[in-house]
């Protein structure tokens, strides 16, 4: 629920290689049904294929995000093995 600003300088830093979403209001937060007390998203993740949401974790740990992400895109590709 960051502002654009906060979002571009947070993908500045960190040489994020695709757009972050800025939800300022919380309208997509309430369309997945993400809890944001004071403004504060839980972090979730969502993944789709086709549009169709196929992995959905509501208890995101921060440090092992990003493998336990690709951990679940090898498997969902079948390359889990």
């Amino acid at each position: 629920m960051d502002t654009i600003a906060k979002q571009r300088a947070f993908s500045d830093k960190f040489e994020i290689p695709f757009p972050l979403l800025c939800d300022t209001n919380g309208a997509i937060c309430d369309a997945y049904r993400i809890e944001h007390p004071n403004s504060r998203p839980r972090r979730e993740t969502f993944l789709f294929r086709n549009g169709i949401l196929v992995h959905h974790d509501r208890a995101v740990n921060p440090r092992t995000q990003a493998r336990d992400v690709i951990v679940r895109i090898n498997e969902l590709i079948g390359g889990g093995r």
